[in-house]
């Protein structure tokens, strides 16, 4: 009698972790592409603010030589719950156009934002995406402020 017991319970909790969400919490995979003045944005940070009633705090991410980019949380997990963010996009670079020393914070750094700030402060972007369960690209093609 125990022993049935015992095996339904454990078939009953292998069904219902069975059942879950395959443990993306939820999240959709979030990526693209960012060009800078026609090229690829090498080195660029993305992060994607929640707005409204978008649930959770957002994500970032960093473009690789080609542009591309993928979103993870704060915590470390891939994507973002569906929703409406706003987008900003920061495009550092030293005076001699090299990337600047990740481990140098930006307020020590000499390095200077290429982007307007239209694209890269967080307060004043005018850059949006919507995060639907159905994963696709979010690319962005910026220009440099051009200012030296």
């Amino acid at each position: 009698m125990r022993f049935a017991f015992a095996t339904g319970l454990l078939v009953a909790l292998l069904a219902a972790v069975g059942c879950g969400d395959k443990g993306n919490d939820g999240l959709t995979p979030v990526s693209g592409t960012i060009t800078v003045d026609g090229g690829p944005g090498n080195a660029a940070a993305v992060t994607f603010v929640p707005t409204g009633s978008t649930p959770g705090n957002g994500g970032h991410g960093s473009t690789d030589a080609t542009g591309r980019y993928e979103i993870t949380t704060p915590q470390g997990k891939k994507g973002l719950a569906p929703g409406e963010y706003k987008v900003t996009v920061s495009y550092r670079r030293n005076a001699d156009g090299s990337v600047p020393d990740p481990n140098v914070p930006p307020i020590e750094s000499s390095a200077r934002e290429l982007l307007a700030s239209k694209y890269s402060d967080r307060e004043k972007t005018e850059l949006t995406a919507t995060v639907t369960a159905e994963a696709k690209p979010h690319d962005f093609s910026l220009p440099t402020s051009k200012k030296k």
